[in-house]
Parts: C-alpha cells; structure tokens; sequence
C-alpha cells in the first residue's frame, strides 16, 4: 500500500482543488437585467459539479462567474462593440440551494428557466433580439444543452462547452429532481439529460447533440494523457475528462468546433487565462467578425448600435422598450 500513498495523496489533492470556495467573487459585467432595455448580447454561464469533500447537489456553485471565466467570455464580446448582459448559475435542479460552506443561496436550473421564460416572453420576442451565448463547465454542460432542447424554437448564437460529463448525474441529482416541478408533456426532463440518442447507428449522450436551433459550439475537452500543466495549473494526471465528440443530430459537425487542451485536467480548462479560454475567446473573435457582417447587412434601424445615444449630443436618457419588449 505504501507506493500508492503519494498517488492517493495527489488525488485527494485534486479533488479537494475542485471543492467549493468560502468566498465568491462577483462578476464585472453588466448583469441580466430583464426589466430593461434588452442589451445586444446576453451571456448565461452554468457551472458544474463539485467534488469531494463536498456533497452535489448541494454545495455546487457558481464558480464560472467567481474565477472570471464568465467575465473572460463577456469582455470578449464587448470589445467588439457589443452591449452584453450576463448571469451565472449553479448545477442544481432547483431554483436556489444553500450549501452550509457558501454565504449566499446559489441560484439553480429553475431559476435560469424562469430568467430564459421572461427573455422569451419580451426581449427575445421584440423586434431587435438579442443574440444568446451559452457557456458550461461539466455538469453544466449538461443543463445548457437540455435549456437549448426545451426551446427549439429560440435561436441561440453560441453554444460553449467546457469538459462535459454525465459521470454520476443519475446518482447527484435524482432526488433533488423529485422536489421541482416536473416539464410539461412533450418537453424533455432532466432525469433523462444524460440519456442517449440513436444518431447513424450509435447511441450518443443528448449532452453531445447540438441542436438545429444552436448556430455555432465551440467544445473544449481537457487533456487524456499525462502531462505538464500550463498557467491555468491543475495537476499532470487528470481524473476526469470527456471524449465524445459533440454532432448534429444528423451525425453532421456544421458550425461545430473541438479543441483537447493537451496540458490542461478537467478544472484547469475553466480558469480565465488557460489555453482553453484562450481558444475559445479567439474562436469567438472569429464568430464575432460573422456577427458584424450578418449586423452590416440589416437595415440602419435594425443594427445593433442603431439606438445607442450619440456621445457626441447631450445625454438623451436610456431609450425605453417597447411594449413588446417588456
């Protein structure tokens, strides 16, 4: 037993490193504010599962927005021009969960259901949408693309998954799941978010379809080997990482983009300035630039930036939303 200690020991060690933080750090970006004027970009973040010591669902967290991941995406797209909104939430099937080492509730999959209902009902229904940009880290991954399955008829822009896993999702979450409301008839429930799909032949994960409604994924999966560890840290041996490939449900790969971060374990891909994050932000330069062209190709009044005040005139106050926005 003496020569797996220092093994058991590094394990322990990670699985600690993925444990919740006593101290949450709010986000920098503008956050979802739905009884206001509707923003040219929302950007709605899900993070995943703790690990040991802690107990899922209930002490998992928020932790893309904490460590600035969620800040990283939204500065991206701001740069390019855009007004952005964000909100982040936690792995959990309720509307809030409170976990004994967090001082606030954490805000669960229903409340990102009743946050997209009311985006659904005004903004996304008025006559300047804004685009929808979903981003995920392992279990949360999960919850995106179930949000992105109970609502086919939205249109989301992009689609970013970091590291998604189902490994112990019927085990975490089948209790909680009988306290929250059940979907209506037709629409597709959790308890089978980690099911499978006949796709060519072959059974894949519903977390590895994206859907007709999503525009463009960009997937990134943490590295299978051995290896040293970039910036971002983590350890040299993962302990957990994804190898499915995402696809349409046509068995298709349009619009679909996959990067294995070969230095980087299922933590590390998270943390702002790691290759994964700097992958994916210049894959979304990249979508940002289509953006701009689809943007220069609508009428003067449908542009994005048609009714923002002129910096160069007094203050005119924000403009209000119409009825149909509200």
């Amino acid at each position: 037993m003496r020569p797996l200690a220092p093994l058991l020991l590094s394990l322990l060690l990670m699985l600690v490193g993925c444990a919740p933080n006593l101290v949450i750090h709010p986000f920098r970006a503008a956050p979802l504010a739905l009884d206001g004027p509707a923003p040219d970009v929302v950007v709605l973040s899900i993070s995943g599962r703790c690990a040991p010591p802690c107990v899922s669902p209930r002490d998992n967290w928020d932790y893309l927005s904490s460590r600035g991941t969620l800040d990283r995406l939204a500065d991206t797209i701001s740069a390019a021009g855009y007004r952005v909104q964000v909100a982040g939430y936690a792995s959990h099937p309720a509307a809030l969960a409170q976990s004994p080492y967090l001082a606030t509730a954490q805000r669960g999959f229903e409340s990102l259901l009743a946050d997209f209902d009311r985006m659904n009902r005004g903004w996304l229904g008025g006559p300047r949408p804004p685009r929808v940009v979903m981003l995920a880290h392992s279990h949360g991954v999960v919850w995106s693309h179930l949000l992105t399955r109970r609502y086919p008829q939205v249109p989301f822009a992009l689609q970013i998954d970091l590291d998604g896993i189902c490994v112990a999702w019927g085990s975490d979450y089948g209790a909680a799941l009988r306290d929250v409301p059940a979907p209506p008839e037709g629409l597709p429930s959790a308890r089978a978010a980690c099911d499978k799909v006949n796709v060519k032949g072959r059974g894949v994960a519903y977390k590895d379809i994206v859907w007709p409604n999503v525009a463009r994924n960009l997937e990134v999966q943490s590295k299978r080997l051995p290896s040293r560890t970039g910036a971002s840290g983590g350890l040299p041996v993962n302990y957990l990482f994804e190898l499915s490939a995402n696809r349409r449900l046509d068995g298709t790969t349009g619009g679909l983009e996959r990067f294995v971060s070969a230095r980087e374990d299922h933590g590390a891909v998270t943390r702002p300035g790691s290759d994964a994050l700097n992958w994916v932000t210049a894959r979304t330069n990249v979508i940002l630039q289509t953006w701009k062209t689809q943007d220069a190709a609508l009428s003067p009044s449908d542009r994005p930036d048609a009714h923002r005040p002129d910096p160069s005139q007094p203050d005119p106050g924000l403009p209000r939303p119409s009825p149909s926005e509200r």
